[in-house]
């Protein structure tokens, strides 16, 4: 319970000042008689209650002033926004190998700058390349049969010899053949296509145009990722399954790609398995016969972060005084990288250079010779050590202070972040600079994360929460704390402890399940955002580093997810559009099977789930019988027939985005509910899939019943 505040501002303007004044008025000045409100003096009584009224209030907002100045005194700051990440994808202007012996290589620089395109209604939105991008021509240096891996077929295609795909005399459901490429040369991310070279008339029985055939690459330690070949124009599947004399398929590569071993053999692989999936797809009756493979760069794919680069800014020239301030131009700050940092002249062997200073959270470890600065990355503050007068009368200086006449200067920092950077997929298209090689870029999936900074509400409950971890973290409660504190970009966090010797975790490691802040992305129906990508996991693993035990081990992951499907009959109200009812619907399932609050209306939320809902909780339990009271409870909607509910598991690094249709395979189907409790384990999360609502009447269901 919180403790009772003192209400300064009890005195209302018509009861308490107006009406009181005009009370008086027959003792102070009885021959004042006229009291309406035509008066001069009424009017000037209601002026001045109006003006004490305002000066009343302000003494109210003392008590949040103080408030605030103390959680100065904590070194509390705003953080400051998260940016929206997403993956840019350059095409090349000519397929890598231009010819069989080229080595021609394209670079991405590390910063470049992509925006989306400027209109009168919109301004541009700036993303930068987090890292160098090289894109060099894959080479393809094995082709192996599962069953015959000790042979490799490579070196005799080309006439030479052929390799049958599967196995020869009947092909069987998992029977796989392996594409190596070389090891030292990176191919993750990479746009690849594959030109087959096979023989007429061979593995009749399927379909061509979508034969029974999954592809995959290695992503290190004996996994495997499905790739879906591409079915954007002039980039479709012309081998008809193989069959074909010739044809080509293009894989679009994950970053997430690694070498691997398999049976010995080092290198980034590329397998094709043979899997029905759908009956209509058909069965091989013969192996196909492979003469000829040829692989090709069309381009790849790179993260990118909204936000601009500032290089060297010029912040000032310092007066040798203690506590100076500077500012930079641009904010809120993003985190800053191992090569951002303050720098200040001075003379080293009679040479004048910039000497870096490192950056702290404050003064108080910094003695008089450190080279100590503070950031306050949502207004962009920077400030040196003060000087501070101690009990014996002394002045100790914490922290250098940078000698007078001497120049500062920020070597490099990036701004940015917010809402605003959650584009769409295919809004990012403008190259600020060109580069060799490079044709177009564009961004496939949209952009998310990006998050505004956070308010004085929210900075207030978060200072709360670290004030009781104590800046160290022993409890479930105090790494979940610390992680929300970490970045914008992190929405929920669960800590996870091993319970026992049952524990699926080993002793001495805490499982940290992070909920990144898509919220943008969940209203659209984007489960894909929902990925803990390796930026995001290693900036809240460092976070933590500082407040955790030295035994205790960290691991970061996103949770489980379960998604849920519905399927309900309803009876609209009388003088409802069934589409405005159906959408009603929808939109409070949405809202309520999600983990992150995703409503558009907080008056909606609050009256379907409370005020606190921060999203589905953790390991909580959905029953049908809630299914059926939310939608009741939907306006517009009569009667609720039926509820079916349907769930399958959901993985965010293989979901596809709503808006991609022409990406979109068959995912894993989905499995009929006929208990009427869905169980959820403790590190799992409930989230909507494709709610399906139907229009019933009454009148035929009545007639059915007869029948």
């Amino acid at each position: 319970m919180s403790l009772p505040a003192p209400n300064l501002d009890d005195l209302r303007f018509q009861s308490d000042l107006v009406d009181e004044a005009r009370r008086r008025i027959i003792g102070y000045c009885p021959e004042w008689t006229d009291y309406n409100l035509s008066d001069p003096g009424i009017t000037l009584i209601e002026l001045f209650a109006w003006m004490t009224e305002k000066i009343v209030y302000r003494l109210n907002r003392v008590p949040e002033k103080n408030y605030i100045k103390f959680l100065e005194l904590l070194g509390s700051q705003l953080q400051s926004a998260s940016s929206a990440r997403t993956e840019l994808t350059f095409r090349l202007s000519t397929p890598f190998p231009i010819n069989p012996e080229d080595e021609t290589v394209a670079v991405v620089p590390q910063g470049l700058e992509v925006a989306t395109q400027q209109t009168d209604e919109e301004a541009e939105v700036i993303f930068t390349t987090d890292e160098k991008l090289t894109i060099r021509p894959p080479k393809l240096t094995q082709a192996r049969r599962e069953k015959e891996f000790h042979k490799d077929y490579l070196p005799r295609l080309g006439g030479v010899e052929t390799l049958l795909a599967f196995d020869g005399t009947t092909p069987q459901i998992g029977d796989t053949f392996y594409l190596g490429f070389d090891e030292s040369q990176d191919i993750s991310g990479q746009i690849l296509r594959l030109n087959f070279t096979c023989e007429r008339t061979q593995a009749v029985g399927i379909r061509r145009e979508d034969p029974p055939l999954v592809w995959e690459c290695s992503i290190g330690d004996g996994l495997w990722q499905e790739v879906s070949m591409s079915a954007r124009r002039g980039e479709r599947d012309t081998t008809g399954g193989l069959n074909n004399p010739k044809g080509s398929l293009v894989l679009y590569l994950p970053l997430s790609m690694r070498p691997d071993q398999v049976n010995g053999r080092n290198a980034y692989w590329v397998r094709c398995r043979f899997e029905q999936r759908r009956p209509e797809q058909g069965m091989y009756s013969e192996s196909p016969r492979i003469v000829d493979i040829a692989a090709f760069s069309l381009g790849a794919t790179t993260r990118a972060t909204h936000a601009v680069i500032v290089h060297r800014e010029v912040m000032g020239i310092s007066d040798g005084e203690p506590n100076q301030i500077f500012h930079l131009e641009h904010a809120p700050v993003l985190a800053l990288r191992a090569n951002e940092t303050v720098e200040v002249e001075e003379s080293r062997h009679g040479e004048i250079v910039f000497v870096p200073w490192r950056r702290v959270t404050d003064f108080s470890d910094s003695d008089r010779y450190d080279r100590h600065f503070t950031l306050d990355t949502a207004t962009g503050e920077i400030c040196f050590g003060p000087a501070v007068r101690q009990r014996n009368g002394t002045i100790r200086q914490y922290g250098r202070i940078p000698e007078a006449g001497r120049g500062i200067r920020f070597s490099q920092y990036r701004y940015g972040g917010g809402t605003a950077g959650n584009v769409p997929a295919g809004r990012i298209q403008d190259l600020k600079s060109a580069v060799p090689y490079i044709d177009q870029v564009t961004n496939l999936r949209p952009a998310a994360g990006g998050r505004d900074q956070e308010t004085l509400e929210e900075a207030k409950l978060r200072s709360a929460r670290e004030l009781r971890a104590q800046l160290r973290a022993v409890t479930a409660e105090d790494y979940e704390n610390l992680t929300l504190g970490a970045s914008r970009s992190v929405a929920r966090a669960k800590c996870n402890i091993p319970q026992g010797s049952n524990g699926r975790l080993p002793p001495g490691m805490i499982e940290i399940l992070v909920v990144p802040s898509v919220v943008d992305s969940l209203q659209t129906g984007d489960l894909s955002k929902l990925h803990v990508d390796e930026p995001l996991a290693k900036m809240v693993e460092e976070h933590l580093d500082s407040y955790r035990l030295l035994t205790t081990t960290l691991h970061i992951r996103e949770p489980d997810y379960q998604g849920i499907q519905v399927k309900a009959e309803i009876v609209p109200a009388e003088y409802s559009l069934p589409e405005t009812v159906m959408a009603r619907v929808v939109e409070s399932l949405n809202n309520f099977i999600s983990p992150l609050p995703i409503a558009a209306d907080p008056k909606q939320q609050d009256d379907m789930v409370g005020p606190d809902w921060e999203g589905w909780p953790f390991g909580r339990d959905l029953y049908v019988a809630e299914i059926f009271s939310l939608i009741q409870r939907v306006p517009g909607v009569k009667h609720v027939l039926d509820v079916k509910l349907s769930q399958r598991p959901v993985t965010p690094a293989n979901e596809q985005p709503p808006d991609v249709e022409e990406e979109r395979e068959e995912t894993e189907p989905l499995k009929r509910v006929r208990k009427k409790v869905i169980r959820v384990p403790a590190d799992t999360l409930l989230c909507s899939l494709d709610h399906q609502i139907t229009i019933a009447k009454l009148g035929e269901e009545e007639e059915d019943d007869t029948d």
